[in-house]
């Protein structure tokens, strides 16, 4: 043993009485909960919306006791509401399973619900819709197509022809 070992455990001696009774007891530990297991128990509250310390144990694989000290951190924490008279807690913020967000849900309803009235509708829309036919030239432009075929040349005819028509 060297000088500073025995000054360090010579001050120790002297210095234990001081110390109060209860720092020189070792507290009783409470049952340590896995690094991991708290961030399961919140996922698993969320997906499942619901929450108790027996579920916790059997899906988790913890002893009851440290299950129980987990939900009661996790309802102290905001992630399960109070429990019930079964002892089963809904979650705080559950997870949505339908996969889309209300607000998502509802604009998707309303964009669909005004787009299927627009179709079903068609008299309100009649008044400001143009006809797709024109009253005054029912061929729809086929007289037009005629004279621009004679200004081309076929087969038989010499480009000089053409020239001298227009």
């Amino acid at each position: 043993m060297n000088r500073r070992e025995f000054t360090t455990s010579l001050a120790a001696v002297f210095a234990a009485p001081a110390l109060p009774l209860a720092a020189r007891t070792p507290a009783i530990a409470a049952p340590a909960v896995p690094p991991g297991a708290y961030a399961w128990a919140q996922l698993i509250a969320q997906a499942q919306n619901k929450c108790s310390p027996d579920m916790l144990a059997k899906m988790l694989h913890l002893k009851p006791e440290v299950a129980q000290i987990l939900f009661k951190d996790l309802v102290v924490d905001g992630v399960l509401q109070m429990p019930g008279r079964t002892g089963i807690a809904k979650a705080a913020n559950p997870f949505d399973t339908t996969g889309f967000k209300n607000s998502a849900t509802q604009k998707l309803k309303t964009k669909a619900k005004d787009a299927l009235e627009r179709v079903l509708s068609p008299e309100e829309q009649g008044d400001e819709a143009a006809p797709l036919v024109n009253p005054d030239q029912p061929g729809l432009g086929c007289i037009q197509t005629q004279s621009e075929d004679e200004t081309h040349a076929s087969p038989d005819q010499s480009p000089k022809e053409i020239t001298e028509r227009r």
